[in-house]
């Protein structure tokens, strides 16, 4: 993986600033340039808005991209419009089509005798175009991001006079910006005054609907009003619009708990302790009571004891110690589950508090904006089993390297959400935008891989918000494919609880001695490598990568790359026609810091085809199924 900067970009209308370009991609030439001159195919493949091929008249035509001199006009047969005998350069296809948007699309031949597919989707004149770009926030100016920045800190310090002077002073210049009317309402519930709280909380919502403190903070309103439904509702949204925040999917799995939906709540609550690990220690506390009410005693107990190893300072560590004792009694044979020891309801679940003020951390989000460190922590393993390090590793690499060699091109639809983040922990600006995506891989020998991704069909950077570009997703695995496997040390930590089953937890670091192969940075003329430390987690049956989570070994100040952090998610995508099944990247979340800009993103993948098998054929959406395997012994 590589990321790029552009040289600086001068404006005439004040300082220059340099407009900043990032690729993540496996990095290395793709083969020798010097073969032999052999032609060229290029086949375009027309397809309506929903992906299927399409009946439309349309004209393909193929141009030098040099010369802007034509190549060849094609009317498509079946969707497909095929262009031979051509010469590695560099071309641009257009088509046009009555009542449909041109399209027009780069293609890069750099290889003699290669075949290159390139995918049109055709977009109606009346529709937007097919990489859409929506701003939910507007840009706020410098000085009110400062008096923001001022009222979070008084608020977190109870200044709640100096707070409302500054909100004062915001409002007259941003009147509509949801963060104002969202510190509003936090500050109308420090001074104890629900109703005005809760009124700027919808106005938030208004301007933004995905505004998740806002979500957070209605969702209690409505617990102190004793309206379960509707804070079950609000909390719903919040996890929607955050994912992989653990606090959200704690308090919704509470919030099931409370309203009698078990199922609900012990799906959120293993969410909650895989996003959050020892931060979500509670979690652990609602799934032993669920297990507690379906009899299940051993489950009860390991959910207890994960508790304590999260958590062994604990307040409540000495109840939980007296907890696991009762539920170790031996059980007259008689018994049924009404046996269980009474007091086991421990859970702290959300309670209607009527006229009860909201608590002020919960409404102020905090300074610290990205999630732990992989290496500040280890999520909790199963006592007493073995970990298979090399089986795991040789195991591992070999479905990596299967995946490789079975797998030539794959597209998809591909969602993007983007935020700037502020000194302060508050999004400044938000950016969603979507695509048509294909990747290309192909190894070229024993020890390299090339990957190529298109964007509607352009390698572009400008096609991402900020100008930053995050791809390579799928080449992440690649640490454990066997020619990149020596460029890292590994351990295994053991076994681990995991999306509901069980799957092997195996820590990774950059050698010291080994060049990093997946991550750089490229600035100018000058290329950072960036060594890579992280953690994956591996199906102990199909030995399938899950996920991954990874930082950068140390801070790079020459680029003023002062932290990342990545965590992907990969689940099994089953192929109709012959059922052959794959693992490909579901979602993936980046967190940065560089060149002074705080950045969160987030990536998901719907609606895979995978054209080496079946180009007619699609595959179904990622669906993970939990792994109901018992323990190892």
């Amino acid at each position: 993986m590589v990321w790029f900067t552009r040289t600086p970009y001068h404006t005439g209308f004040g300082p220059a600033f340099p407009a900043l370009c990032a690729l993540w991609l496996f990095f290395g030439p793709a083969v020798n340039a010097q073969q032999p001159s052999l032609p060229c195919t290029v086949t375009v493949s027309v397809r309506a808005a929903d992906g299927s091929p399409t009946d439309i008249q349309a004209t393909v035509s193929l141009y030098s991209f040099a010369s802007g001199s034509p190549i060849g006009i094609v009317t498509p047969r079946a969707g497909q419009a095929i262009f031979r005998d051509l010469q590695p350069a560099h071309y641009s296809v257009e088509v046009t089509a009555p009542g449909y948007q041109t399209v027009t699309q780069p293609v890069d031949l750099q290889v003699a005798g290669v075949s290159e597919q390139v995918f049109i989707t055709l977009t109606s004149e009346s529709a937007a175009p097919a990489s859409s770009s929506s701003s939910s926030v507007p840009v706020l100016a410098p000085g009110a991001v400062k008096e923001l920045d001022k009222v979070l800190e008084d608020l977190r310090h109870g200044s709640t006079a100096d707070a409302r002077k500054r909100l004062e002073k915001v409002s007259r210049t941003a009147p509509s910006y949801p963060d104002v009317n969202y510190l509003w309402g936090a500050y109308y519930a420090q001074v104890h005054d629900p109703a005005h709280a809760r009124e700027y909380w919808q106005k938030t919502l208004q301007e933004d609907p995905r505004h998740v403190f806002a979500l957070a903070a209605l969702s209690q309103v409505a617990m102190n009003d004793g309206d379960l439904p509707t804070a079950i509702a609000y909390l719903e949204r919040a996890v929607d619009a955050e994912p992989t925040s653990w606090s959200y999917q704690q308090r919704l799995a509470a919030a099931y708990m409370q309203h009698q939906e078990p199922d609900k709540a012990e799906k959120c609550a293993i969410r909650a302790t895989e996003l959050g690990k020892e931060h979500a220690a509670d979690s652990q506390l609602i799934l032993a009571q669920i297990s507690a009410k379906r009899n299940d005693r051993e489950h009860a107990i390991t959910a207890l004891e994960a508790f304590l190893a999260a958590a062994p300072t604990s307040p409540k560590a000495t109840q939980v110690r007296q907890w696991i004792t009762k539920l170790r009694e031996p059980t007259p044979a008689t018994a049924d589950a009404s046996s269980l020891p009474a007091d086991l309801t421990f859970i702290p679940l959300p309670q209607s508090r009527a006229n009860t003020p909201l608590p002020t951390a919960d409404l102020v989000p905090p300074p610290k904006w990205m999630p732990p460190d992989v290496d500040d922590n280890m999520p909790s393993v199963e006592l007493g089993v073995a970990c298979p390090l090399q089986t795991v590793e040789e195991q591992t690499g070999e479905r990596v390297h299967d995946f490789i060699n079975a797998v030539n091109r794959i597209s998809a639809t591909e969602f993007l959400e983007n935020e700037t983040i502020d000194a302060s922990g508050l999004p400044k600006r938000r950016e969603k935008r979507h695509y048509n995506y294909i990747v290309s891989v192909s190894r070229v020998s024993q020890d390299m891989v090339d990957f190529q991704e298109f964007r509607n069909g352009s390698r572009a950077f400008d096609n991402f918000p900020e100008n930053i570009a995050t791809v390579g997703l799928p080449a992440m695995v690649l640490v454990f494919d066997p020619a990149f496997r020596e460029s890292y040390d590994f351990s295994c930590e053991g076994l681990s609880r995991w999306r509901g089953g069980l799957a092997w937890q195996v820590h990774f670091r950059q050698r010291p001695d080994k060049p990093s192969r997946l991550r750089g940075y490229r600035v100018g003329e000058n290329f950072y490598q960036v060594p890579l430390r992280g953690r994956a987690w591996i199906n102990i049956n199909s030995y399938q990568v899950i996920s991954m989570e990874t930082d950068i070994v140390a801070p790079i100040p020459a680029i003023r790359l002062k932290t990342e952090h990545s965590f992907i998610e990969y689940a099994p995508v089953g192929f109709r026609k012959n059922k052959q099944v794959l693992w490909l990247p579901k979602s993936a979340e980046l967190y940065f810091d560089f060149r002074g800009r705080r950045m969160h993103r987030r990536h998901y993948f719907r609606n895979y085809l995978l054209f080496s098998v079946d180009e007619t054929q699609q595959i179904s959406e990622p669906k993970v199924e939990a792994d109901t395997s018992q323990i190892p012994q």
